[in-house]
């Protein structure tokens, strides 16, 4: 499911979001940190990269073509160790507050896409600075608030028993 959103947002996030004339959620950059926090760093690296150049290349494309691509290799990344969370002496891992780790999740990579499209030229800073708040508050208001639905999920799947079949 979180795959399929992962591959729709660049899309969605084209088609209905860029239009509404009161901003909203940066629909990938939560595709990203959502799949992080419940499948681990490596998927959220590899899911940034993959829906990074997704957003890169689908019109109308405006920018550095990997920009996205890298901010979101590093935002899956930093969200998927977040959920590690620290190890305990018998190897196990305590998960952190869903809460907290999605809407960091979000945060980073909301102000990682301003600060890159910035720093490469892409837009003013100004005209960066004019659209982050409202797009920060969206993307951190529904990154905290789906993201412990996604881990309890996730923990309730890992919890039942798995039953091998046997033939007869």
């Amino acid at each position: 499911m979180l795959v399929l959103f992962l591959i729709l947002a660049p899309l969605l996030q084209v088609l209905l979001i860029n239009r509404s004339p009161w901003g909203g959620p940066d629909l990938v950059v939560l595709a990203v940190v959502w799949l992080a926090l419940s499948r681990g760093p490596v998927w959220g690296c590899v899911a940034g990269l993959a829906a990074g150049l997704a957003a890169d290349v689908t019109p109308p494309a405006d920018g550095t073509v990997g920009r996205t691509a890298l901010v979101l290799a590093v935002t899956g990344l930093l969200a998927g160790r977040w959920r590690e969370g620290a190890a305990l002496p018998e190897g196990r891992t305590r998960d952190r507050n869903p809460l907290l780790a999605g809407a960091a999740g979000a945060a980073v990579g909301t102000l990682l896409q301003a600060g890159a499209a910035v720093a490469l030229g892409d837009e003013p800073w100004r005209a960066a600075l004019a659209a982050l708040p409202w797009t920060l508050a969206w993307t951190v208001a529904l990154g905290a608030l789906v993201s412990p639905v996604l881990l309890r999920r996730r923990h309730s799947v890992e919890a039942e028993p798995r039953v091998a079949m046997r033939r007869v």
